[in-house]
């Protein structure tokens, strides 16, 4: 690989010279840095107060994730029961819900919105699907009975 193709390695720009070993010395494999920028230890977040000090086997703290919406995963519980089953009303409610933890996921910076998004789309579409099917099946209903009434009321 060619030396002018380095546009893999960004640092390369920012990297202080290195000098070699001084002619006549030994080279010793535990201080060569091979050509590796060395940065300050964790100089772009800050120290920790809790572990302060660095160096190598330190221990970092990660902040830990908020928690899930809860009326987010029963939002999208309900949606998908109301599409599974026929009583569409658990659609609608899974709707409401959907509605109601976005505008907690909003407020109170939890996560879930993701499944608020999901418990959105398959109650609308759900309730949709359901209420269409209803309709056409009383409208087949309806005609079915309406041209028996037809063909009772000729007949006589």
């Amino acid at each position: 690989m060619s030396s002018q193709n380095n546009w893999n390695n960004p640092d390369m720009y920012y990297q202080q010279p290195q000098s070699g070993p001084a002619t006549g010395s030994e080279y010793n494999p535990a201080q060569a840095n091979y050509g590796a920028a060395s940065y300050p230890a964790n100089s772009a977040y800050g120290s920790s107060t809790q572990y302060a000090g660095g160096g190598p086997g330190t221990a970092y703290s990660y902040q830990p994730l908020p928690p899930t919406n809860t009326l987010s995963i029963i939002a999208l519980v309900a949606s998908i029961f109301g599409v599974m089953s026929s009583i569409f009303l658990a659609g609608i409610a899974g709707i409401i819900m959907g509605h109601i933890a976005r505008k907690q996921i909003r407020q109170s910076g939890e996560r879930g919105d993701g499944l608020a998004v999901a418990a959105l789309w398959v109650g609308y579409g759900g309730t949709a699907l359901w209420i269409l099917f209803w309709v056409g099946y009383v409208g087949i209903m309806v005609l079915i009975f309406g041209v028996a009434m037809v063909g009772a009321g000729s007949a006589g």
